[in-house]
């Protein structure tokens, strides 16, 4: 009997994936399910792969790894995709497809199986990160091979097999979730002009419910790592929970955004992002204070490469890996503390301090005239427009024109 392992996080299409290799392809299935901060019971996962017929189930604490690991680089990079995504259920794959390797070798398995939908990403994030591991292991995905093409198939099928399923009720919303924010997908939204419901989201209020005082945050960093949040020196997994709960109370990190899939093809999503927002924003801002105008200037171009690269599947790529290095050493002078408020939906920064920051008021005061003298100034100024006097003068010659334009 082929041995293999199934990712199983408990959804219609994983439920339905287990039984289905299980009984009708004949495969002893392991099952792995990992906690990425769902802020679900996760026991009751390995209960029910083990009644859909699993050999064996494992559930896996990975929280803090997802933080430290996946998280926290892109945070260094500050990356965003297409602006509006950052990219929490990509990591999330990637943590997955880690684990489903690592078990596989464990178990002595030739292969590795999912359930992600054959239209989406994270089907080709989970492959290309296997694939990336370990070239030699099988990838089975049994939502490729079945006739089950509708939601009502899928219902139908476990219906007729006494499956435990959950029986839809209200709108189709599909929801992930973990530590670094949720993805929401509303399967009947088809009018890019149409609102969301209000009801959709799970983690942030709508701001008009947002208290009417202010939250005043600081947050510090060590080396662009968070680690303390007023003043309370806190390990990242307590910080990030205690970001997610107080920005949510304060509808932070709510997006409706239009973007483009692996494929091209434009998707619009919905995401409830509160602590990556908080600290994004902070840490941007404490890089501004101590970092030249040259380096953030090309982190930023690098920033939205390698957005695109872990949201395009390719975290174990070489390029990937190589720019983390440069990321990771961009941080160094990043300590300090940055002062935030939180207020109905804004995230607005009041201050930031550092022990290594470039900015002196004196120097950027205007009326400070013991380094910027008259005539040091002068000479200055003439430097810096000799440039453009050349070119000039050249459209003078080219173009007969004193003003160096001629008509057409």
């Amino acid at each position: 009997m082929p041995r293999t392992v199934l990712a199983f996080n408990g959804d219609l299409e994983s439920r339905l994936a287990l039984h289905w290799m299980v009984h009708e392809r004949g495969y002893d299935v392991r099952t792995l399910s990992v906690n990425l901060g769902q802020e679900v019971y996760m026991e009751e996962l390995a209960e029910l792969a083990l009644e859909l017929g699993a050999s064996a189930a494992q559930v896996l604490d990975r929280r803090a790894a997802f933080l430290h690991d996946f998280a926290l680089p892109v945070l260094r990079a500050n990356a965003v995709y297409q602006s509006g995504c950052f990219l929490g259920s990509a990591l999330g794959r990637y943590v997955i497809a880690q684990e489903l390797v690592h078990m596989a070798h464990e178990e002595g398995c030739t292969s590795v199986a999912h359930s992600a939908a054959s239209k989406g990403n994270d089907q080709v994030r989970m492959e290309v990160a296997i694939a990336a591991q370990d070239p030699g292991l099988e990838i089975l995905a049994p939502v490729r091979d079945w006739n089950l093409r509708s939601l009502e198939d899928k219902l139908n099928y476990a219906r007729r097999r006494r499956l435990p399923i959950e029986e839809p009720h209200g709108r189709a919303v599909t929801v992930d979730r973990n530590l670094w924010g949720v993805s929401l997908y509303l399967d009947d939204l088809v009018d890019s002009w149409d609102a969301p419901p209000s009801d959709i989201f799970v983690l942030t209020r709508d701001p008009e419910q947002a208290p009417d005082t202010p939250a005043i945050l600081t947050i510090g960093f060590e080396n662009g790592v968070p680690c303390s949040l007023n003043g309370n020196r806190l390990e990242l997994l307590p910080l990030v929970r205690e970001l997610n709960q107080i920005g949510g109370e304060h509808a932070i990190g709510r997006s409706d955004v239009v973007e483009d899939r692996l494929f091209g093809i434009k998707s619009r999503e919905f995401y409830e992002v509160p602590a990556p927002t908080i600290l994004l924003a902070a840490h941007r801002d404490l890089e501004s204070l101590v970092q030249s105008r040259e380096l953030i200037a090309l982190k930023e171009s690098l920033s939205r490469r390698y957005a695109e690269l872990v949201y395009m599947g390719l975290w174990f790529h070489d390029l990937r890996q190589s720019l983390d290095g440069f990321f990771a050493q961009t941080q160094r002078y990043v300590t300090g503390e940055v002062r935030l408020k939180l207020y109905k939906g804004s995230c607005t920064v009041l201050g930031r301090r550092s022990p290594y920051s470039v900015y002196d008021s004196r120097l950027a005061s205007q009326s400070n005239l013991e380094w910027f003298d008259s005539q040091w100034a002068q000479g200055f100024t003439s430097l810096w427009t000799l440039r453009s006097r050349l070119f000039a003068r050249r459209q003078v010659k080219e173009r007969g024109s004193p003003g160096g334009w001629a008509a057409p």
